[in-house]
């Protein structure tokens, strides 16, 4: 009996402490998280008025991203932005570009051994859907933004 009532009290006090937590605290954690690990990294976020903003991210303060924006310095507000999207970059593009290959040879590799005598059209058009199948699964799953929270909210 004792057990229970100590799980249901240490379990009420954990549901009870997180909607208590200072939301600025959290957000502020975020930001400092976002300007060590991302500085110099390509981003793109959404300012009010649904404007998409794109640009290499060179500092963040306590109230401001600024980013490089084709070459010149562009300060933007960051208290009504939420996320912050991280494109991919050129290895995930290599990434992509192998996997497709890969589908190729191996949509390839399947023909010979499937049939055997294939001819060229055979080879050819397994080839091709091997890798535009293979590239459309490498781009699906390793040419995706990463998605950074900033809000500050610690639930959904």
């Amino acid at each position: 009996m004792i057990k229970f009532l100590f799980s249901l009290l240490l379990g009420c006090a954990t549901l009870q402490a997180q909607p208590g937590m200072n939301l600025q605290a959290v957000r502020d954690i975020r930001l400092q998280n976002l300007k060590r690990d991302y500085t110099g990294s390509t981003i793109r976020f959404i300012v009010p008025g649904s404007t998409s903003v794109m640009g290499v991210l060179k500092d963040v303060t306590d109230k401001n991203f600024i980013i490089s924006h084709n070459g010149s310095p562009a300060v933007y507000g960051h208290k009504e932005i939420n996320y912050i999207f991280v494109d991919p970059g050129f290895t995930g593009k290599v990434m992509a570009f192998g996997v497709g290959l890969i589908g190729g040879a191996a949509s390839y590799m399947a023909v010979i051994i499937a049939k055997e005598n294939a001819n060229a059209s055979w080879k050819g058009v397994a080839s091709s859907l091997g890798i535009a199948l293979g590239g459309r699964m490498g781009f699906k799953t390793f040419y995706k933004p990463i998605k950074i929270d900033i809000s500050g909210k610690t639930r959904e």
